[in-house]
């Protein structure tokens, strides 16, 4: 996965998420990582990612990756039921935002955007305020080729494996032989 793309693809994506009720508001801002202090920029996503799954196996990397997604609409006021409620709606439309690029512009496989427990309304805190809005996680699978060096997986080639399900830890083992076959011809 190429981030540069992927960042451009999300925060483009993220900015252009809008309702219209209970008010008119487009979300003004797209943050990778928490910004160092409060933001003024309301409403404003802040995105972070957490590595959830890798397999790596010969040719192919399937990535498994969460982003904690928060929405902040606006500054937490005591008896502010009209902040919930456009939180509320900017959840509604940041799903069907999601939901109809699903994989970002070809920047993933495929992502889903679901509420975190509880979604919306929510009391968040950043640089020491507390803001309403939503919390969400955005699941994203990646699958991709990529190529591998064949001359180390010769017979008579000594390799390292870690398989720990299997009793390997870092163990090394002598290359007897190689098989290579294709999945899609494996009836």
């Amino acid at each position: 996965m190429n981030f540069t793309t992927f960042w451009t693809n999300l925060k483009a994506l993220e900015e252009a998420i809008a309702i219209t009720s209970p008010v008119s508001k487009t979300v003004k801002r797209a943050y990778w990582g928490a910004p160092p202090e409060t933001t003024k920029d309301l409403p404003c996503i802040i995105n972070a990612l957490s590595e959830t799954g890798r397999v790596l196996e010969f040719g192919s990397r399937d990535q498994i990756m969460r982003v904690n997604v928060q929405m902040l609409v606006a500054k937490a006021r005591v008896e502010d039921t009209r902040s919930s409620e456009i939180a509320t709606a900017f959840w509604f439309a940041a799903k069907d935002a999601f939901d109809a690029d699903y994989n970002l512009s070809g920047a993933v496989s495929f992502m889903t955007l679901r509420g975190s427990d509880p979604t919306v309304p929510v009391l968040l805190q950043h640089g020491g305020q507390a803001y309403i809005g939503f919390n969400a996680y955005l699941d994203i699978q990646v699958n991709e080729a990529f190529a591998f060096r064949t001359e180390d997986f010769e017979p008579g080639h000594l390799i390292t494996v870690d398989l720990p399900e299997y009793g390997l830890n870092d163990d090394e083992l002598l290359i007897e032989r190689v098989t290579a076959y294709n999945p899609a011809n494996s009836n």
